[in-house]
């Protein structure tokens, strides 16, 4: 039996390095692999390159560590060092590690990696790396930075208590298993401490605007405090304590704490990103210049001074800030999104600077008047503006520099998409940004406010990233990690990893919607198969909370639709709506049960019941939309109502029923058509329109309406552009929701109905084997762009003039399909081919 232990936590990394150390600390980030384009049959192949880590021992010979001192999950940063002699250089040095919540890893003075990747408990993660590229010959030194966030710690974070391990299942031709289990010291950093970010206080006194802070505290840090160079292999840790036991990797048939297994996407990588201008100073003047590095940046003593700094767009990672002197000064560095209208939670156009209030939450430093200092956070910031406020003592405070290290998963973007309109490319572009930032260890719900990963929010984020880089692992390791949040009625809690109990019914079902959309994409049977019984039984819950009438009822949780602007409209459900008797809640359910007929038509696995299952399942929600029709839909009107008593009219209903066939197909067109032209109804929001896009793709066909459609449908994402965003927001702006969060992958769906729905690429059969494509331009007359599909990237360019399509189109090899034009279809095979639809 494999003793695995599992871990949970997030990220990247932790505080301070002593600045003499920066220029030679680089980030190697060595994991070891399995071969790039192995994979199983039936699994994407080009999705995988440097994927998984293979090394997953059979048998832990390490234990758990920590601090003798510590209780158990306080706040703390704990540094652990080990020193070991090596008679020469090992060709290869593999370890695993990991540790509770978040480490660092140094090897000789240089970072490694950072981890672990986030997950639970019960399936907490180590890394894998080959440290042989840093040793030596003689003396080395491991050093390790943990960080526990305490109990403001981030939402997502499951946590049992500090610790850290290492273990040497592999050392190649050397010996050093003992370094695994002895002769560890240990150090309790008080120079770094956190802060909770205020949110649940007075509005005047808060940190943020927008409600609901579920990221970890900011931190503080008092550089008289700090063991300056504690990762290097000189420092001498004399003082330090020994490192405990703090547990085994396994017992029992399972483990007391951390069940341990492999990583399973790649480590996030690390590069400098200088930042952009002063956009105000106050209480001296400066050219910025020390933004570059070039010429620092003196603030005379017994000085008050703010500096605005306008990165010019959003970013994330790990500022640093390079100081010198400043004993008896004291500096806030706050981080925002963006600025507001002053006493307002208005935001207007994110460019404009003057007349505009900062409002962010802020790290503290207190120098000590010691030369080349440096502060780095503990956790990923997130910013577009950093205003730096610093009131000096008796000393002037040098600034050195001030650069961030932007973080992210390095799996890149492959994609592209350019049409005769710049706006489409420009919103092609913020949909990019926003799936880069929020791809980290695991699939981020935003990236300034909660940091987790939302099921709902999943759904457009999974499309949108597999569009733009033809990589699957993020989104197995969503799809598994809801899973893993199973409860014991069959919902899944909205978010997962997850330390407190968020549960909406229509979020478990849209797993299901997800498992299908990555069956059609990835064509991997097996790794479906393995969640039949959760398909199963996530379906019986949502039956039970059917009523004789055909629609849902009140459950004990909470159904989550859409954020509605409409006036009155809270939780997530339309205006006047108590949870009970929503056609648009009941047509998710139906929806679920037809994406779980296609699954069990695909896998076709008699063990299962698989043809038998889906009929049935076909029949359940074949009978359920009947019901919702004949109570819902209004003749006058020509549209589905909300609820039986039909005084409340939005598009998200008739969107559900134009997907799931509520709607007869004779009257689909028109109703889409009617709910984009009449702005009195409940509008779908940047979140929802994943289902319009998809509507509309279903319905119009080649319709001469088409391009036009879809055109009206991203109108929102245009005047996002006006309102001066780098990347899309969670929510309309409305009296009743302000934008919040102004880095959202929800709202990303145009990174994928630009290829799905405008290009029309759909995959013919499971795995994009084979494709077809009907482009609805509408008043576009171009198409160009690349669409990385499993076994490779797809190319074209297409020009429409007057009827007429013309171009390229280049199928990577094992792909053909069909391009479907003015009701011609033309065969497409492997390589380029070109098209002369007239």
């Amino acid at each position: 039996m494999k003793p695995f232990l599992r871990i949970c936590i997030t990220l990247l990394s932790i505080a301070v390095l002593p600045p003499l150390c920066l220029a030679q600390v680089q980030e190697l980030n060595v994991p070891i692999h399995d071969s790039p384009g192995q994979a199983t049959t039936g699994r994407a192949t080009t999705g995988r390159e440097g994927s998984t880590p293979r090394y997953a021992p059979t048998a832990m010979k390490a234990q758990w560590i920590t601090h003798p001192d510590l209780s158990g999950g306080e706040s703390a940063v704990v540094l652990f060092r080990r020193v070991f002699e090596l008679p020469r250089k090992p060709e290869r040095f593999v370890v695993n590690v990991s540790a509770d919540n978040h480490y660092k890893l140094f090897v000789n003075g240089r970072q490694v990696c950072l981890g672990p990747q986030l997950s639970d408990i019960r399936h907490w993660r180590y890394e894998t790396i080959d440290l042989a590229p840093l040793l030596q010959p003689g003396r080395n030194v491991l050093a390790a930075e943990v960080v526990n966030f305490g109990p403001d710690r981030f939402f997502g974070m499951q946590s049992y208590r500090t610790a850290f391990i290492l273990n040497t299942p592999e050392t190649g031709t050397v010996n050093v298993s003992t370094i695994a289990q002895t002769g560890w010291r240990v150090l309790h950093n008080r120079g770094v401490a956190h802060k909770a970010v205020r949110w649940r206080a007075r509005p005047e006194d808060r940190d943020i605007i927008g409600g609901f802070y579920a990221a970890n505290p900011t931190d503080s840090l008092n550089t008289a405090a700090y063991p300056w160079g504690w990762e290097q292999l000189t420092f001498d840790d004399s003082a330090w304590k020994p490192a405990v036991f703090c547990e085994g990797v396994s017992s029992l048939g399972g483990g007391f704490a951390w069940l341990l297994e492999p990583r399973n996407v790649p480590l996030q990588t690390q590069r400098q990103e200088r930042l952009g201008r002063v956009a105000n100073v106050s209480g001296l003047t400066t050219d910025g210049a020390f933004l570059q590095g070039n010429k620092p940046l003196v603030i005379p003593a017994n000085t008050q001074t703010t500096l605005l700094i306008d990165h010019g767009k959003l970013t994330i990672g790990y500022p640093h800030l390079h100081f010198s002197g400043g004993a008896g000064s004291r500096v806030r560095i706050g981080y925002a999104e963006n600025l507001f209208m002053p006493n307002s939670a208005k935001k207007g156009n994110r460019n404009q600077v003057d007349g505009r209030q900062f409002i962010g939450m802020r790290d503290v430093v207190v120098p000590d008047g010691s030369a080349n200092r440096m502060f780095r956070p503990t956790w990923l910031r997130t910013f577009r503006f950093i205003q730096l406020e610093v009131a000096t003592g008796d000393q002037p405070l040098t600034i050195n520099d001030l650069y961030n290290d932007y973080t992210a998963s390095p799996i890149p973007v492959k994609a592209r998409f350019a049409t005769n309109q710049p706006e489409y490319a420009q919103i092609f572009d913020i949909c990019r940004r926003t799936v880069e930032l929020c791809t980290q260890d695991y699939f981020l719900s935003d990236a300034y406010y909660e940091t987790m990963q939302y099921l709902g929010d999943s759904k457009v984020h999974d499309l949108t990233w597999l569009a733009m880089t033809g990589n699957d692992l993020h989104v197995r390791n969503a799809l598994e990690q809801f899973h893993y949040s199973r409860l014991w009625d069959g919902n899944l809690t909205s978010c997962y990893p997850l330390r407190s109990t968020f549960v909406h019914p229509t979020y478990s079902v849209i797993w299901i919607d997800m498992l299908y959309d990555y069956l059609m994409y990835s064509g991997d049977k097996d790794f479906i198969r393995q969640f039949v019984p959760g398909i199963n039984q996530t379906l019986a819950m949502f039956e039970a909370l059917m009523q004789p009438n055909g629609l849902a009822g009140k459950t004990r949780w909470a159904y989550f639709v859409d954020w509605y602007s409409d006036p009155g409209a809270k939780g997530g459900l339309a205006p006047g709506q108590d949870g009970s008797n929503s056609a648009v809640v009941t047509l998710h359910y139906v929806y679920a049960l037809q994406n779980a007929a296609r699954i069990f038509d695909l896998l076709g696995d008699a063990r299962q019941a698989g043809p038998r299952q889906a009929e049935t399942y076909r029949q359940r929600a074949d009978q359920i939309k009947k019901q919702v029709y004949d109570r819902c839909f209004d003749a006058g009107r020509g549209l589905m109502a909300e609820r039986p008593t039909r005084d409340y009219f939005d598009q998200h209903t008739n969107i559900m029923a134009v997907l799931t066939d509520a709607l007869p197909a004779a009257q689909q067109l028109p109703v889409l058509q009617k709910i984009l032209a009449d702005t009195s109804l409940g509008q779908a929001t940047y979140y929802y329109r994943i289902y319009l896009f998809e509507a509309l793709h279903k319905a119009v066909g080649s319709s001469p309406e088409a391009g036009d459609l879809i055109d009206k449908a991203l109108q929102p994402w245009k005047a996002v552009l006006a309102d001066g965003l780098s990347t899309t927001p969670e929510r309309f702006e409305s009296p009743n929701k302000p934008t919040r969060s102004e880095c959202h992958p929800w709202s990303t769906a145009p990174g994928y109905a630009f290829f799905s729905t405008i290009a029309g690429i759909r995959p013919a059969e499971p795995g994009f084997r084979s494709i077809r494509m009907e482009p609805r331009l509408g008043a576009l007359s171009l198409l160009d762009g690349t669409y990385p599909l499993p076994m490779g990237e797809m190319v074209f360019r297409l020009e429409k003039k007057g009827r007429g399509l013309s171009g390229s189109v280049t199928l990577p090899e094992g792909v053909t399909g069909t391009l479907v034009w003015a009701g011609k279809t033309i065969p497409l095979k492997p390589g380029k081919q070109i098209i002369n639809a007239l």
